[in-house]
């Protein structure tokens, strides 16, 4: 395997002094995490990571794809035809689905983090600071992707995370909300082992950090906000959509009873402390 440390350290210090639009690094990662409806295990969701030394961008590029069609009224309807086409072939499996649905900006030069998310039809977004996670260093070590990882451990928004890094590449990033270590996070598990994050694939990249498309639909919001009200919406989806429809005139009927999820006590999301 072409090994890319050295050259990825040399491009973190000529950047260093130097705002950049372009990622040096991209990493591929599986999210896996559960259904919140009986607790059972959920395919992965394929996210990408982009970083350089200032900032970095965590997300699924298929979710973006669509969300890129979605931004412009030709696009859309670029969108519709290729459902409606797959439809009417019989090949439903051809439409295009998002796989993963937020989208995480990291600015190490502000310590500001951006966070971009739907809960039902609605989309919301928040600015909070990157996390400062108290990492407690191990001597514990195995490969990953054919790196030399060191294993740590730290408490993010009510879950505690068992991470591995590696200092061969100098990044202090990883995916997710997660940073601060002297090397690329190429691996994360919470202590229940119902979200994981693992690392698929690293290379060397120029690909530009495309800003959020269609930003300013997304709702301003707080975290706790935002997890409230998915909460809401997870114990009671009908409902809840037919209350975010009901200014249209619109409702999908139902009360939201007819679908039962488990309580927060049992499964709960990646972040518990709302």
């Amino acid at each position: 395997m072409n090994r890319i440390i050295s050259t990825v350290a040399m491009c973190f210090l000529a950047i260093a002094a130097v705002a950049q639009e372009k990622a040096d690094i991209e990493v591929s990662y599986d999210a896996s995490r559960v259904n919140l409806r009986d607790g059972s295990p959920i395919s992965p969701n394929k996210y990408i990571l982009l970083a350089n030394a200032k900032e970095s961008k965590f997300y699924s590029p298929i979710t973006e794809y669509i969300d890129s069609l979605q931004s412009t009224p030709e696009g859309d309807a670029k969108y519709k035809e290729m459902t409606r086409g797959a439809y009417m072939s019989g090949k439903i499996d051809d439409i295009p689905r998002r796989d993963g649905s937020y989208y995480i900006f990291k600015s190490m030069t502000n310590g500001k983090m951006r966070y971009y998310d739907v809960n039902g039809v609605e989309k919301y977004c928040y600015e909070e600071e990157v996390p400062l996670i108290e990492w407690e260093l191990t001597d514990n070590a195995k490969t990953i992707l054919g790196y030399e990882c060191q294993m740590a451990t730290g408490d993010l928004h009510g879950r505690k995370w068992t991470v591995w890094f590696t200092p061969e590449i100098p990044v202090m990033n990883g995916p997710w909300k997660f940073s601060g270590l002297p090397g690329l996070i190429l691996e994360a598990t919470d202590d229940s082992g119902l979200y994981n994050f693992t690392a698929t694939g690293i290379q060397q990249t120029g690909r530009l950090m495309m800003p959020m498309y269609s930003a300013d639909d997304y709702e301003k919001i707080s975290r706790i906000e935002f997890l409230k009200a998915k909460r809401q919406f997870t114990d009671n989806p009908l409902g809840t959509i037919n209350t975010q429809l009901s200014a249209s005139g619109i409702s999908i009927g139902g009360t939201g009873d007819e679908i039962k999820f488990k309580s927060r006590e049992e499964v709960d999301f990646i972040e518990t402390d709302y």
